[in-house]
């Protein structure tokens, strides 16, 4: 195993460009430093920590004292203000949506292939791994946000918050050449590692910090199978994980068996700050992501599912990302033959269960024409975007959302038409003029749906929105029948919403403009 750090950008940068030095693995992983007191000192610690009891305890009695003297002689004693509720945490702040993200630019959208990449040919797997920073929507109906992803080979996925798979064999000899920032397109302004867990070497010499426009050359033997993540360890961990910086390395075992179709899924969450901005500390540290998404985009494959083919062997890799949350991921219709997750070898297994890190693949086929949603059956993650479907060619096509209009055509249309399906609303224009307003609603799903207007944001009561505060609603549609609804709107910021209860916290709203 060798190391060795060069400037990606020339000489020309000098001191400003110097990478940092080697830290200590424990600092980098944000883990506590030993306690490396003499023991005189910590028994010294400890006699002025008992010295401090005992002193409390002494102004605790002499209070009593007093109070009951006052008590005794008449004298009303003014008692403690009663305590005010707080403000709302800083965690339970509500994502940003499109609305609030005016003047704010960010890469548009394009969907991340799905398709395992193929092991590189020759005898040493070489993959350079660039860093970039850039502002990208991970849900279509939220604020953009700075995203801090990788490029592998060349390959970024611009327009998500993904980074690509990396792909080897087991045993083979593999070079990674990290760069913090190869050119000035990349948008890089701060130190970035990267860690494998699928490799064995020593952390302080391969995980270390590397300031922008340099790079470092890691070597290694990837001696174990498995689905392995890869990530950044620069401080605050935590931070630069939840901004995008994971990816999934797959060490394939030898003898795997082959088959016909092999997918990638790796689950992230994404904790939305302000427009454009890096992700939120508090919701980080709360563990309250706005966005759980596969492949770096929230129901990606689910608004344009994969194809695969009735009956043909489906191997999917999935990866838990984290940086937080467990995944229980399931796909509906089927039972997976068999799995390999972190060397545990199972069969006939309904979901697999990954903590923050972890993955495996799974084996399956799909017996009938049809559509098969695939998820974290963790529903109130799910409902967050972790969901997608695998549609077999000879079946129908679940439909797609129009394209969205301009709001100059609402009235040369006939009005705004909205689609839903399960768990999901569309729109072809996301917003309108003021003044009357025809609402041209078609229920496209396989349940009960109902159409409501309320301005923005929502009052949430028990998980339902509060119907005193719909502009104007609609009756309940079954399973493909229409209806419309009219609404006379002033300018503003409001949500369109499904009005059966549970549907708004499962993620059946959006956010529409007056002007």
């Amino acid at each position: 195993m060798s190391t060795e750090m060069h400037d990606a950008r020339g000489e020309a940068e000098g001191d400003a460009g110097v990478p940092l030095g080697p830290v200590e693995y424990a600092v980098a992983e944000g883990l506590a430093e030993p306690d490396r007191q003499h023991p005189r000192s910590q028994w010294t610690t400890v006699a002025v920590g008992l010295i401090g009891v005992f002193t409390l305890i002494a102004v605790v009695l002499a209070l009593v004292a007093v109070a009951t003297s006052q008590k005794d002689s008449g004298t009303t004693v003014a008692a403690a203000p009663a305590a005010t509720h707080p403000a709302a945490p800083a965690a339970d702040k509500p994502a940003p949506t499109l609305a609030d993200s005016r003047g704010v630019k960010f890469e548009k959208y394009e969907e991340v292939d799905p398709t395992l990449p193929a092991v590189p040919a020759g005898p040493v797997k070489k993959f350079t791994v660039d860093v970039l920073q850039h502002v990208t929507q991970v849900d279509p109906n939220l604020a953009p946000t700075e995203a801090w992803t990788y490029a592998v080979n060349g390959k970024a996925y611009r327009g998500t918050a993904a980074s690509p798979p990396i792909v080897v064999n087991e045993g083979d000899h593999v070079q990674v050449t990290f760069v913090n920032g190869a050119s000035k397109a990349m948008n890089v302004n701060m130190p970035h590692s990267i860690d494998f867990h699928s490799a064995e070497v020593a952390p302080n010499k391969n995980y270390i910090d590397v300031a922008p426009g340099k790079k470092i050359t890691i070597d290694f033997v990837a001696k174990h199978p498995g689905v392995f993540m890869y990530h950044c360890a620069t401080q605050p961990i935590l931070m630069h994980t939840s901004a995008g910086m994971m990816g999934m390395m797959v060490v394939k075992p030898k003898g795997l068996p082959q088959v016909d179709r092999e997918l990638w899924m790796t689950q992230e969450e994404y904790y939305l700050g302000a427009p454009g901005k890096p992700a939120d500390m508090a919701k980080m540290a709360a563990e309250k992501p706005d966005v759980i998404a596969f492949n770096g985009y929230a129901n990606q494959y689910k608004t344009n599912p994969i194809t695969v083919k009735k009956g043909e062997r489906i191997r999917m890799y999935v990866l838990n990302a984290g940086p937080s949350k467990w995944s229980a991921f399931h796909v509906i219709g089927t039972v997976f033959d068999k799995t390999d997750v972190e060397g545990m070898v199972g069969h006939d297994s309904q979901t697999v269960s990954l903590a923050p890190s972890q993955g495996g693949w799974m084996d399956f086929t799909l017996d009938q024409e049809g559509n098969y949603p695939f998820l974290t059956h963790s529903f109130g993650d799910m409902v967050k975007g972790a969901a997608g479907i695998l549609h077999t060619s000879g079946a129908p096509m679940p439909k797609a959302p129009a394209p969205a209009a301009t709001a100059d055509s609402a009235a040369s249309k006939g009005g705004v038409n909205v689609t839903f399906g399960d768990m999901w609303i569309k729109a072809n224009m996301p917003s309108v003029k003021a003044g009357k307003v025809t609402f041209n609603v078609s229920n496209t799903g396989q349940t009960m749906h109902g159409f409501a207007i309320v301005p923005a944001p929502a009052k949430v009561v028990g998980g339902n929105v509060d119907e005193s505060t719909f502009i104007a609603s609609g009756d309940h549609l079954q399973p493909g029948s229409s209806g419309k609804v009219t609404a006379d709107l002033g300018p503003g910021s409001y949500e369109l919403i499904c009005h059966m209860a549970g549907h708004y916290a499962a993620g059946q709203h959006m956010a529409f403009q007056v002007k």
